[in-house]
C-alpha cells in the first residue's frame, strides 16, 4: 500500500526535458532515433501521457508498442489544469483548459491506430477530441501545428475556490491559475472531503477501496467547471 500511495502522489510522474522516442522499453533521444510520422494522429499528453514511464506501464506489453514518437512543444493559449475526478491509481489527474495568453508545455505523441486503440482503452473519464485552430510549436521541428486530438474530461475542471487549478510540475509562461503539486491538489481535496484526515492514509482511503473513490470522484465532480474551448469530440471513452 506504501507504493500505491506514493505512486499516486507522484503524478504526472518524471517527465523528459526533450522530445523523445519510445521503442518497446527503450526511450531514445528523438534527433539521433528519428521516427516516422507519416500515417500517425497527433494526440496532445495534458498530464502524466508525457511521462515515458506511464508510456510503458501502458505499452510495454502491447504488441503496438514497437515506436512511439513523442515530440517536445508549446501550446498556446491552454493550461494543463486539475480534472474534476479521481483516477483508479488515486491521483487527480489532468485536462486542458484555455487560458488566453498562457504557452504550457506538452507532448504530442504520434500514434498509429493500434496503438490509438490502446490509449483509448486506458483513458477512463475523458472524451477523445479534435482541436483545430490551435497553435503548438514543436521543440525538435520547424512545423507549428494548427490542429491535433486531445483527451478531455467528461466531467470538467476541479473548482477550488471558484477558478481552476494548473499542474505545478508542468512548465508554462503566462499562467493564470494557481498552481498545485499532486500532494497539494490531494491536500486540497482531503480538506474538502475529509478534513483532518492524514493524507497518505486519505490517498490510501480511496486506494484501497475502488467504490470509495468513485465517491469522492462524484463529490468532486458537482461543482466541476466547463472546459472552456471548441473542439469535436471523436469519440466517447
Amino acid at each position: 500500500m506504501e507504493d500505491r500511495i506514493r505512486h499516486a502522489k507522484s503524478y504526472p510522474f518524471e517527465i523528459p526535458e526533450r522530445s523523445y522516442v519510445y521503442r518497446r522499453g527503450e526511450v531514445q533521444a528523438f534527433d539521433t532515433h528519428p521516427a516516422p510520422r507519416e500515417g500517425r494522429v497527433p494526440v496532445l499528453a495534458a498530464g502524466s501521457n508525457q511521462s515515458h514511464r506511464q508510456i510503458a506501464r501502458k505499452f510495454d506489453d502491447h504488441p503496438s508498442a514497437d515506436v512511439i514518437p513523442s515530440l517536445r512543444g508549446r501550446l498556446h493559449d491552454f493550461d494543463v489544469v486539475y480534472a474534476a475526478h479521481i483516477a483508479s491509481y488515486g491521483s487527480i489527474p489532468a485536462t486542458f483548459q484555455h487560458s488566453p495568453g498562457t504557452a504550457v508545455s506538452v507532448f504530442v505523441l504520434w500514434l498509429d491506430e493500434p496503438q490509438l486503440a490502446r490509449m483509448h482503452e486506458t483513458e477512463g473519464n475523458y472524451t477523445f477530441d479534435h482541436l483545430h485552430s490551435v497553435r503548438i510549436e514543436l521543440d525538435d521541428d520547424s512545423e507549428v501545428l494548427s490542429e491535433a486530438y486531445s483527451y478531455s474530461s467528461k466531467v470538467g475542471c476541479l473548482n477550488h475556490d471558484g477558478s481552476c487549478v494548473s499542474l505545478g510540475e508542468i512548465t508554462a509562461t503566462g499562467r493564470h491559475f494557481a498552481e498545485a503539486t499532486q500532494p497539494g491538489i490531494l491536500g486540497i481535496v482531503r480538506d474538502r472531503l475529509a478534513p483532518g484526515r492524514a493524507l497518505d492514509d486519505f490517498v490510501g482511503d480511496h486506494v484501497g477501496d475502488d467504490r470509495l473513490r468513485r465517491e469522492r470522484s462524484r463529490a468532486i465532480g458537482e461543482d466541476a467547471l466547463p472546459l472552456g474551448f471548441a473542439r469535436r469530440t471523436i469519440a466517447d471513452l
